[in-house]
């Protein structure tokens, strides 16, 4: 009898094992860590030199309710980052361009500034999935009326990792799933993010802060600096 039960538990486990190996993906719930994304920009031809200026990646560091997205460039003489304090009903943009050091509280008025066609933004969910990362993700097709056509792509997102609200004051905020494939533009630049690495550890909440040297300004006028930026690359 217990040599039967022995052979049963082999036999079971390896029925798991091999379907985890077969889909490729092993669930794992992450609620505290950094998620890393490769950063692509369809628009801008490969020949402009100054797209080697441009971030290829950005880094989304979470715990405790709270998160901070980094996107740095040209040897870290760009950054720029927005925070989202779980004690702050708003968004903190912030900017670094050589001494330059600005940030801006934002609430969701200010940032459907910088990314107005997304405010009549269509979803499709769809039963669709793609494993992103590690993680199964769920897909839903974007649709972005525009002026002379609309604009789609297809969005993926996970339930697995524990973000709380981690869209809000943003045009995905009814996506309650963490973005791990998406499309986005910001000062007219359409950008693309694919998470291509998540990893649980240990986050100082500290470093989720804005750093104490930045100068606050308007929003109105962080968008102008930002703007001046990617202007010399379109």
């Amino acid at each position: 009898m217990q040599k039967s039960r022995l052979l049963l538990c082999i036999y079971t486990c390896c029925i798991l094992a091999f379907s985890s190996c077969e889909t490729g993906v092993f669930k794992q719930t992450v609620d505290e860590g950094a998620i890393v994304y490769t950063i692509s920009y369809p628009d801008i031809r490969k020949d402009n030199y100054l797209l080697g200026m441009m971030s290829s990646q950005m880094t989304t560091t979470f715990a405790n309710g709270s998160f901070r997205t980094d996107i740095e460039a040209s040897m870290g003489l760009f950054k720029t980052s927005i925070i989202s304090n779980k004690k702050n009903n708003k968004l903190i943009h912030s900017m670094k361009l050589l001494n330059k050091k600005y940030a801006s509280n934002l609430d969701s008025d200010d940032i459907s500034k910088i990314s107005p066609q997304f405010s009549k933004m269509e979803l499709e969910y769809t039963d669709n999935t793609k494993e992103i990362a590690g993680y199964v993700c769920k897909e839903i097709v974007v649709t972005v009326p525009q002026a002379d056509s609309s604009w789609s792509f297809k969005l993926y997102y996970t339930d697995d990792i524990e973000i709380e609200n981690p869209n809000r004051l943003t045009p995905f905020e009814s996506i309650k799933g963490v973005l791990m494939e998406y499309e986005a533009i910001n000062y007219n630049t359409r950008m693309q993010f694919t998470a291509n690495k998540v990893t649980q550890m240990q986050v100082d909440e500290k470093k989720l802060e804005l750093e104490s040297d930045y100068k606050l300004i308007d929003p109105d006028t962080l968008k102008l600096e930002m703007e001046s930026i990617f202007k010399m690359i379109q």
